[in-house]
């Protein structure tokens, strides 16, 4: 069976040692990241590559829901194959024998994949801080972060910890927050890259519309 896989760029350290360790050479795309704040575009983008492959089988979509950018997708050239999940966040702490993912809802989850895609973005503490001044920048920050105090850097064994933990220190300080290391098994990734597609996954097959 040809496959493909379509991915967000958080997962690319994860995703590639995956497949390194298991010794396959599936061709992968790595989404704009842009498309993590924009589920109607992220739907549209995913959409196009979906309608423009003549050659493959399946396409494995590790994207999952990310606030509905996969649902109703159109299998009209392969199956596809989607986690049931919320987002990646869901992907990277899931467990190789835990079905039902566990996480707190008040928190802020990173990886140093998660920490490029925060520093671009205008949560950025130093970008606010060069733009506004400091006093100013901090203001906002608490506004922004109100009732997300608690934060976890997710270890998959793939990345440094100490940047992360350097990088976001700072704003954890500011708002007298908490930060915990806490483990990434990437148990339904590792699922869907050897083809162990059980509960976790919606199989749309080809013709047919996702959910």
């Amino acid at each position: 069976m040809k496959r493909m896989i379509l991915s967000c760029p958080t997962l690319k350290k994860e995703l590639m040692q995956l497949l390194s360790d298991h010794h396959l050479e599936y061709p992968v795309y790595f989404l704009p990241s842009k498309l993590h704040s924009s589920p109607s575009q992220l739907h549209e983008y995913l959409q196009a590559i979906i309608d423009e492959q003549l050659d493959v089988d399946q396409i494995l979509i590790c994207v999952s829901g990310c606030g509905g950018g996969t649902s109703k997708l159109r299998a009209t050239t392969a199956e596809l194959v989607i986690p049931k999940t919320r987002d990646c966040v869901d992907i990277l702490l899931s467990q190789d024998s835990v079905p039902s993912i566990r996480r707190a809802a008040d928190g802020i989850f990173l990886t140093d994949s998660w920490m490029e895609f925060f520093r671009e973005s205008s949560l950025d503490y130093q970008s606010m801080v060069n733009l506004c001044g400091q006093s100013r920048a901090e203001e906002r920050l608490k506004t922004i972060y109100q009732g997300f105090e608690h934060f976890y850097m997710i270890d998959t064994g793939t990345y440094d910890l100490a940047p992360v933990k350097e990088y976001i220190q700072p704003l954890v300080s500011l708002l007298g927050g908490t930060l915990e290391i806490v483990p990434g098994k990437c148990g339904i990734l590792k699922n869907l890259v050897t083809g162990v597609f059980d509960d976790d996954f919606q199989i749309v097959p080809k013709g047919t519309i996702s959910k």
